[in-house]
């Protein structure tokens, strides 16, 4: 007789005729089978679902999973009537990752096998992006802090007479600052290389004479006829002088902080333009100026170059009597006291019809308003030296200027059609143009 065959607990229900109920159930209790159990039962089962579906017409949400049920010991599990879920809505779409987060896609064709999935995109934190800094100031158009202390300087346009301003200014200013505001009051585009050298034992030309303003000399070397001490000149004597004593300035400043090309190591300490402030360079105490005590307040100087190939040079200095200023409540602007004559047209030939000489050009009066230099670094106020004066103006009015120009172009084309004769009519009557 053979021994009697054990029970399966997974056996596959015998197909003999159920009720719609219970093939329901049964298909609906088969589902936790179907992803926990094991290979073979689960394919029965599921071939087994797909015969009932044909045979009984169920919906395919009959194939919806039953939450699955905990183990027990008990390898037998008693089926509990369940309802038939109700179909789940779709998921929602993904969020996008925000903007400013860097996403990296790794590449997946040597880390993966065909049946494992796919290898999630690695975001990397915003946190990062959050705490860095953020973009700086531009230094030429931002106002230093705010201070109650000032200092009077002279900036004297080299080469021209009578063409200088007398300005009072922050000790916050820095040397780009600097830098804007000799742009604004000189009427210049801020279209070339710039640089600056702080300089001591500066010597002055006579201030009632035609040169007043500028640099004498500068540096600890003395004059020829001091260094031979009324001598006559002999051999050599002309080289030993050169290179007697140490004539370097004290700063060469610059937007990059670099020592000009050619110039050995010790020939002046470079900086940033906007690392370099005006209270550095003049101190109420003379011990602690840019030179260290070496040289009084009055005997620091500034030269000023733009335009490196034209070289126009801004002697900058102050006067020992009226150097320093308090003000009763903190500002950051500069006051500028007096203003005479301007400058030459930038970018223009050697001679231009209708200019007048430098001295004799007149200068705007808002020149004179605080808080205009604030609106010239906002983009809110342009400067411009022209024909007959220096010209400060909002970008709407040099708009209308220029249409008016155009139209009286047009008219005059047309009172004479001979482009000879035009020109000559524009040279004699045009107080603009091209050069303004």
């Amino acid at each position: 007789m053979p021994p009697k065959r054990k029970r399966n607990a997974q056996k596959a229900p015998a197909r003999s005729k159920r009720t719609d109920k219970n093939a329901t159930t049964n298909i609906v209790d088969a589902g936790p089978s179907v992803e926990n159990g094991s290979s073979v039962d689960s394919v029965d089962v599921c071939n087994l679902a797909l015969a009932t579906i044909g045979q009984f017409h169920l919906p395919l949400t009959v194939l919806q999973a039953a939450p699955p049920q905990k183990k027990t010991r008990n390898t037998r599990t008693t089926p509990t009537p369940t309802s038939i879920p109700a179909p789940e809505p779709e998921p929602a779409p993904a969020p996008t990752p925000t903007p400013r987060a860097e996403t990296t896609t790794e590449s997946c064709a040597d880390t993966m096998d065909i049946s494992d999935d796919p290898i999630p995109q690695v975001v990397k934190s915003s946190e990062k992006m959050r705490r860095s800094k953020p973009s700086r100031p531009d230094p030429y158009t931002t106002l230093p802090a705010e201070t109650t202390s000032y200092i009077q300087l002279r900036f004297q346009l080299m080469n021209f007479k009578n063409v200088y301003r007398i300005v009072q200014l922050p000790v916050t200013f820095t040397f780009a600052n600097l830098h804007t505001l000799i742009q604004y009051m000189f009427g210049w585009s801020n279209s070339h290389l710039h640089r600056a050298e702080v300089v001591s034992y500066v010597v002055m030309h006579d201030p009632n004479g035609d040169l007043a303003g500028t640099m004498k000399r500068w540096g600890r070397k003395p004059m020829l006829g001091e260094f031979l001490g009324g001598e006559e000149e002999d051999f050599g004597d002309r080289i030993s002088w050169k290179y007697e004593r140490d004539d370097n300035p004290i700063y060469h400043v610059d937007q990059y902080g670099v020592r000009p090309e050619g110039f050995g190591e010790y020939y002046a300490k470079a900086i940033k333009d906007s690392h370099l402030k005006l209270g550095e360079i003049w101190t109420k105490d003379f011990r602690n100026n840019a030179s260290l005590g070496e040289s009084p307040n009055d005997e620091n100087g500034i030269i000023y170059e733009y335009d490196l190939g034209d070289s126009w040079t801004v002697h900058i200095s102050c006067d020992a009597k009226e150097l320093f200023f308090e003000s009763r409540t903190p500002i950051n602007c500069p006051i500028i006291k007096q203003a005479q004559g301007a400058p030459p047209i930038e970018h223009a030939p050697d001679w231009i019809p209708g200019e007048e000489d430098a001295n004799d050009k007149t200068v705007s009066d808002r020149i004179f308003v605080r808080e205009n230099f604030q609106l010239y670094c906002e983009g809110k106020l342009m400067s411009c030296a022209r024909r007959t004066e220096l010209a400060i103006y909002t970008p709407e009015e040099e708009a209308e200027r220029q249409q008016r120009l155009q139209r009286q172009r047009e008219q005059r084309m047309e009172v004479d059609s001979d482009e000879e004769n035009y020109d000559d009519d524009d040279d004699d009557d045009d107080d603009s143009g091209e050069w303004y």
